[in-house]
């Protein structure tokens, strides 16, 4: 009878405590989804592991850092299956990112979808305010965010919670560009995209000088990209550029796709072929990867708005950023520099989970407005 008491005295504070837990983990992490619970209770475990026990390589890194990147490097690679079509390739890749969500909809950030329409060319985008609010097109800035993902996968879905956090910290409207994605719309349909919602931005009275352009990776391309070609038709460009990771060069000539290819926990692919296959279109094979419609790198930096390159040094992709900024400052561009040392692809989007993300964001934002003094 005692033990039978004590069992049942065991099982209450055992209740109360799973109760405490199932109450108290969704508070601390603002969110319900057990997908995104799991995840950051798996992070804050192995931060607890990082804390004690510390990279000697890599003094600099933060414990929360290492434990993100080693639930990034834990993630099995994206491999190629030559017996699967294409299509259903690139559909599965898109489903894995979509169900790894790592930064919820904050419940007071709005999100309202609107098409613009411009010379009879249709583009879905959404506007983003957090704290909620609505856009004054006379008075308010406004950031054009071109998202990543190789030009396959990504869309608001995966971008809400991150470009949420940046409407609050830059104090501005987000507007998100659902451009379309290869393989169905090879290139450059995305950046027929990106010019069609701008010149309907400008017939709709908002001045260039009220709009930054921001991406990463692939968005970050295609951002470039975009100013390249408004300025070959001597349109109004954006007062600045943010781009972080940006994808430069799709013919991968850069040295660090050799050099950093065994740290680079993001970008894992085993069959690079195959996936720059899916960029273009078969008809167009008179033109290469490195040809300045599709890689911003061997286009002209001439004339462009200031501009803010953010990369990490354990990235295939770190010396894309490397030769842009080179190139713009041959050309006298206004151009910010930030190198993280150590830090994977495309970091910052990880704000919710290490100091480091947090940092550059906030210099991003000091970078902002002094943009606008």
């Amino acid at each position: 009878m005692l033990f039978l008491n004590s069992f049942v005295g065991l099982l209450k504070i055992s209740i109360v405590f799973i109760l405490i837990l199932a109450i108290a983990i969704p508070i601390r992490y603002g969110s319900t989804d057990y997908r995104y619970l799991r995840i950051r209770l798996v992070h804050s475990l192995l931060s607890l592991k990082y804390s004690f026990i510390s990279d000697q390589t890599r003094p600099t890194l933060s414990a929360s850092y290492l434990a993100i990147e080693t639930m990034l490097r834990l993630q099995p690679p994206f491999n190629h299956n030559p017996s699967v079509d294409s299509l259903t390739m690139v559909n599965n890749l898109r489903s894995l990112v979509n169900e790894n969500i790592i930064t919820p909809k904050p419940s007071q950030c709005s999100i309202s979808k609107e098409i613009f329409d411009y010379d009879q060319h249709s583009v879905d985008a959404y506007w983003i305010n957090y704290p909620s609010k609505n856009f004054q097109k006379e008075t308010d800035n406004l950031l054009l965010y071109f998202h990543g993902g190789g030009y396959m996968v990504g869309n608001i879905q995966v971008y809400t919670g991150y470009e949420c956090h940046l409407s609050k910290l830059f104090n501005m409207t987000v507007l998100h560009l659902e451009y379309r994605l290869c393989p169905e719309y090879p290139l450059p349909a995305a950046t027929k995209d990106s010019l069609a919602i701008y010149r309907a931005l400008l017939h709709h009275n908002i001045s260039s000088s009220q709009i930054i352009f921001m991406g990463d990776s692939a968005g970050g391309g295609l951002a470039l990209l975009t100013i390249q070609a408004l300025i070959g038709k001597e349109l109004p460009i954006p007062r600045g550029i943010i781009v972080l990771s940006p994808w430069t060069d799709l013919s991968q000539s850069g040295e660090s796709h050799t050099r950093n290819k065994h740290i680079d926990v993001v970008l894992r692919f085993d069959n690079s072929d195959w996936l720059m296959n899916q960029l273009f279109d078969s008809n167009q094979t008179e033109l290469s990867a490195d040809n300045a419609i599709f890689s911003p790198l061997f286009g002209s930096f001439e004339k462009f708005p200031p501009m803010y390159i953010n990369v990490g040094t354990a990235e295939i992709l770190e010396d894309d950023s490397r030769r842009l900024w080179k190139k713009a400052k041959e050309v006298n561009v206004d151009v910010t520099f930030e190198e993280g040392l150590h830090l994977m692809h495309a970091y910052p989007t990880f704000f919710l989970y290490c100091p480091e993300a947090q940092s550059t964001l906030n210099n991003i934002k000091k970078w902002i407005q002094t943009i606008y003094d």
